[in-house]
């Protein structure tokens, strides 16, 4: 399969290549055609360099809410308590 995948990415980079310069070619200027194929070229070639081998880990992690605010009656609070009001400078 990794061979088959790197064969199919080299194939597709060199498709999108000869398809950007017959483009190119045709119309006598480098238009927004032949861009879109050199753009997908990177692509082509991740697919050709890329491994088949996966990698998968396996991260049990559980975080637990601490919850030790206290509660503030409505009241009395005002920003300037919590620093909503403090200029930086």
């Amino acid at each position: 399969m990794d061979s088959v995948r790197r064969k199919v990415g080299w194939l597709a980079t060199i498709v999108l290549i000869l398809t950007s310069l017959l483009s190119v070619y045709t119309s006598g200027e480098v238009g927004s055609n032949s861009w879109i194929f050199l753009l997908l070229i990177p692509f082509t070639i991740s697919l050709a360099l890329s491994s088949s081998k996966s990698h998968s880990t396996i991260v049990e992690e559980s975080y637990e809410w601490i919850e030790d605010e206290e509660e503030i009656e409505k009241n009395e609070i005002s920003a300037g308590d919590f620093g909503y009001d403090t200029p930086i400078l």
